[in-house]
């Protein structure tokens, strides 16, 4: 049986980042579907939606915190000087300065004011939203057989 080069990814740590990645997003387009501003006007099961969606999205943020630690930093070490794939590399760069900003965002969502949380929450939405097309856009050779 061939073995896939996996450039840094163990297929453990890839499949987790996949489900946490999908997970972060999914809770995100709960909660821009539901923003918060309107849970006076939810009905119980949606201001709940709502709730759960937000307490996922942190816990899955710690999470993707240590994956990125196990799983991208010894991607990008193995990578950084191979240009051998100039697209792969350059998506791949978009992917980490998209990733980098969403979490800048996250942490001004989380501990800004409220006139930076305004400022910035469309921003991370849609940031975050696009992310899975540059997510397999780069990685779409790992999904051949």
């Amino acid at each position: 049986m061939k073995t896939k080069h996996s450039a840094g990814w163990g297929r453990s740590t890839f499949l987790m980042m996949a489900v946490v990645c999908l997970l972060l997003w999914s809770t995100g387009v709960v909660m821009y579907l539901l923003p918060a501003s309107e849970v006076m006007d939810m009905t119980p099961v949606q201001a709940l939606l709502r709730h759960a969606s937000g307490v996922v999205h942190g816990v899955t943020t710690w999470a993707f915190c240590i994956l990125c630690g196990r799983g991208v930093w010894p991607h990008v070490r193995v990578m950084w000087h191979k240009h051998s794939g100039t697209r792969q590399w350059l998506l791949g760069l978009v992917n980490f300065m998209v990733l980098a900003a969403i979490a800048l965002g996250g942490l001004v969502l989380l501990y800004g004011s409220p006139q930076m949380h305004d400022a910035v929450s469309p921003v991370h939405f849609w940031a975050g939203a696009v992310c899975p097309l540059l997510f397999f856009a780069h990685t779409w050779k790992r999904f051949l057989p």
